[in-house]
């Protein structure tokens, strides 16, 4: 039995598992991973996942990156202002409404989320390796209806 689960108490002897308890817990555990992993390229899982979702599509609104990724404004806005400061994306008027600002991923950004993704596939296979591919999959498709 890992250390996640005598901590959450998932040892089917004092309390049953909870959904709740057993999502936190690979959530943290997935999160450190990655985590890790990010920071050899000097990342942050925060920051690699606004530059996904910016590449994702024709640059983002603030709020739209906020409801999109769960971030409260103010960690989003630092966040962006982070990539804007290391020249990984960039702010541009939005074209339907100049009183608006949407956010772009620069092409130095495209390069850096490159890397990062390679960082994060390796993550990802070897937890595949660990937990077996089947195992895996069905988590991702069984997560995906969820969300």
């Amino acid at each position: 039995m890992s250390v996640e689960q005598r901590a959450a108490g998932v040892d089917g002897a004092t309390c049953p598992a909870s959904l709740v308890e057993l999502l936190t817990v690979v959530s943290r555990r997935v999160a450190r991973g990655v985590t890790a992993a990010l920071a050899e390229d000097g990342a942050s899982l925060d920051s690699y996942r606004v530059m996904r979702a910016l590449a994702a599509g024709p640059g983002r609104s603030m709020s739209e990156l906020g409801t999109v990724l769960c971030l409260p404004p103010p960690t989003a806005t630092r966040l962006v202002d982070g990539l804007v400061d290391a020249a990984l994306a960039h702010r541009l008027p939005d074209p339907a409404d100049g009183r608006r600002v949407r956010v772009h991923l620069s092409p130095r950004g495209r390069l850096r989320l490159d890397r990062l993704e390679a960082l994060v596939a390796a993550h990802e296979s070897a937890l595949a390796a660990e937990l077996g591919a089947g195992r895996v999959s069905a988590l991702v498709r069984a997560l995906t209806d969820l969300v």
